[in-house]
C-alpha cells in the first residue's frame, strides 16, 4: 500500500508537479477557493467584503422574524416575507453573497451578536445612543412609534398623557419598552397615575394582551403598528395622530467589523441611488419612511430623522 503523504508534503509535491508543467487533479489551480470566487463574482461590492464573508458566501443575519411588514413568515411557517426581506435581496445583488437568516427572540439578538453568532442583526432595529456605545449601525430607514388599541379604543387613549394610569404592552428589549419606562417616570412625577408596562418576547403576545383587555394599548414601530391594526379583522385600531420617538433603523454590527460595516453602507446607498430601494418601499406603501442617504451611526453623526 502506498504511504499517504502528510498534508504539507502533499501540497509541496503538487507544486513540484505544477512546476514541471504537469496536472494532478487540478492541483495546479489556486489553493485558495476564495480567490477563484473573487475572480468569478461580478457583484459590484463583492471584493470589498471581508475575506471570511467571501469564503462563506453568506452574511449570517440574526433577526426576530415576526414583525410584519418588515419581515415575517408566510402561513407555511417557512417562507420569508416582508419589505425588508425584499430589500435584502437587492443588497445580495450588490454584494454577491446571500443573507442567511436566523430567527430568534429580539431580546437575545444583541448578546448573540457580541458572541459572534451573527455577522449582523437586521430587522426593524432602532439606532439609539445607548446601543451605539456597544455596536455600530448602518442606517437605512426612519420612522416613529405608534400605539395600537382595542376596537373602539375602550380606554380612550388619544394623547400621550392618556397612557398614565394604564397598562401598556411592548416587546422586551426594544426601544418601545425603554420609552415607556421614561414615560412612567413622567406619569409619576405629574401625579397622573402609575403606568404599568407589560413586556413580552414577541408581538403576538402583546397583541393578545390588547385584544383581551389586559393592556390598554401596545407600542410598536409605526409600520408594524399600522399592519397589526389593518390585519386584525377589526379587533385592533391604530391611534391616529399619536406617534412618538422618530428614529433611524439600522443594521447592527460589532465595532471591530468595520470592513463589513462600510461595505454594507455602500450597498444600501447603491440601491437607494439606482431606484430599486424606492420601488420596494412604494410597493409596500411605505415611501414616507425611506431615506435619501444611508450612513453609519446616526446618533453619533447627528443625522436628522425629521
Amino acid at each position: 500500500m502506498a504511504r499517504r503523504l502528510p498534508l504539507r508534503s502533499r501540497g509541496a509535491a503538487a507544486l513540484a508537479l505544477c512546476a514541471l508543467g504537469l496536472s494532478l487533479l487540478g492541483a495546479c489551480g489556486s489553493s485558495d477557493g476564495s480567490k477563484d470566487a473573487a475572480a468569478s463574482n461580478k457583484a459590484p461590492l463583492y471584493s470589498a467584503l471581508p475575506k471570511d464573508v467571501q469564503k462563506a458566501g453568506a452574511i449570517n443575519v440574526g433577526s426576530s422574524v415576526d414583525y410584519p411588514p418588515f419581515e415575517y413568515y408566510a402561513a407555511d411557517g417557512k417562507t420569508l416575507q416582508g419589505f425588508e426581506t425584499e430589500l435584502a435581496a437587492l443588497l445580495e445583488k450588490q454584494l454577491g453573497v446571500t443573507f442567511k437568516w436566523n430567527n430568534a427572540s429580539f431580546d437575545t439578538l444583541f448578546s448573540a451578536l457580541r458572541a459572534n453568532r451573527y455577522d449582523v442583526v437586521y430587522g426593524a432595529t432602532n439606532d439609539t445612543a445607548e446601543r451605539e456605545k456597544t455596536f455600530d449601525f448602518v442606517y437605512y430607514l426612519q420612522s416613529s412609534q405608534g400605539f395600537v388599541v382595542g376596537k373602539g379604543n375602550p380606554q380612550g387613549i388619544k394623547v400621550l398623557d392618556d397612557i398614565c394610569g394604564k397598562s401598556i404592552a411592548a416587546v422586551r428589549g426594544g426601544v418601545q419598552a425603554q420609552f415607556l419606562d421614561k414615560q412612567a417616570a413622567e406619569c409619576d412625577k405629574a401625579g397622573k397615575g402609575k403606568l404599568d408596562i407589560l413586556t413580552f418576547a414577541g408581538n403576538a403576545d402583546e397583541q393578545l394582551a390588547v385584544k383581551q383587555g389586559r393592556a390598554a394599548a401596545l407600542l410598536e414601530n409605526y409600520p408594524t403598528a399600522a399592519t397589526f391594526a389593518k390585519e386584525s379583522n377589526g379587533e385592533l385600531e391604530l391611534v391616529p395622530n399619536l406617534q412618538v420617538e422618530k428614529r433611524f433603523y439600522g443594521m447592527v454590527i460589532n465595532k471591530d467589523n468595520t470592513q463589513l460595516r462600510d461595505t454594507l453602507a455602500k450597498a444600501w446607498q447603491a440601491i437607494i441611488d439606482d431606484g430599486s430601494y424606492g420601488k420596494v418601499l412604494d410597493k409596500w406603501g411605505l415611501s414616507e419612511i425611506g431615506v435619501k442617504k444611508a450612513g453609519v451611526n446616526a446618533v453619533q453623526t447627528g443625522a436628522n430623522a425629521g
